[in-house]
């Protein structure tokens, strides 16, 4: 919480599991943050289900890449 306010952050997402783990681990860091919700491109590799593994994260996911 920041000044009594929810703070969520909204991380798109492709193919992102080589730099995931890294970047979570900086949002988290920020203490404020709430929530962060990935949204997801209909990526080729594990980042979904990597994501699904972060803590304080959401996970949608596009059923077709939208670009």
């Amino acid at each position: 919480m920041y000044r009594d306010k929810k703070v969520i952050v909204v991380m798109p997402a492709y193919n992102a599991a080589p730099t995931l783990e890294n970047t979570h681990a900086e949002v988290v860091a920020q203490d404020y943050v709430d929530q962060i919700i990935l949204v997801d491109d209909c990526s080729r590799d594990e980042t979904v289900e990597l994501a699904r593994t972060l803590d304080k994260v959401t996970v949608h996911q596009h059923e077709q890449n939208l670009g």
